[in-house]
């Protein structure tokens, strides 16, 4: 019978990432959960999920309540826009801020 040799163990962690941008009169907070495996030049990083929460004067939103407010605020159709461009910049800080760089 031949031996079973080991040949390699990849060690992936899950990272959750909590940020908050002050908006002015609301709070936006951002959960980024990634998956982080380690390479020979650093670590290789892959988002998840990014979850947006927001908060008015200390409670937080409901998501629906929140949006409708938004749309009314800013207008028709503004939402989306909002939300991928939030989006964008908590998955950008996540990489600029993360402790597991390349080397």
């Amino acid at each position: 019978m031949s031996k079973i040799i080991k040949k390699q163990e990849i060690v992936d962690l899950s990272v959750r990432t909590e940020f908050t941008k002050d908006l002015g009169m609301f709070q936006a907070h951002a959960s980024v959960w990634s998956c982080v495996s380690e390479n020979e030049c650093g670590y290789d990083h892959d988002i998840t999920e990014t979850e947006l929460r927001f908060v008015l004067n200390g409670k937080p939103c409901k998501y629906m309540g929140f949006k409708e407010l938004y749309e009314k605020l800013y207008g028709e159709n503004t939402w989306n826009k909002f939300w991928s461009e939030l989006m964008t910049e908590f998955e950008e800080a996540y990489y600029k801020q993360t402790t597991y760089k390349n080397k």
